[in-house]
């Protein structure tokens, strides 16, 4: 059991000093749209046909 809390610890102390290298924070991250690059707001829906 204490082998397994010292290695997960490493494990974990390791993946906490990949994710702060100047690599790592130089990474620019592009927001990407799900529908395409338009980033505005969808258009208005269509107004109803007149008449009942």
């Amino acid at each position: 059991m204490k082998r397994i809390i010292i290695v997960m610890g490493a494990a974990l102390l390791y993946l906490g000093m990949q994710a702060c290298t100047p690599q790592a924070m130089d990474e620019v991250i592009t927001p990407q749209a799900c529908c395409g690059d338009d980033f505005g707001p969808p258009p208005p829906p269509p107004p109803p046909p007149p008449g009942g």
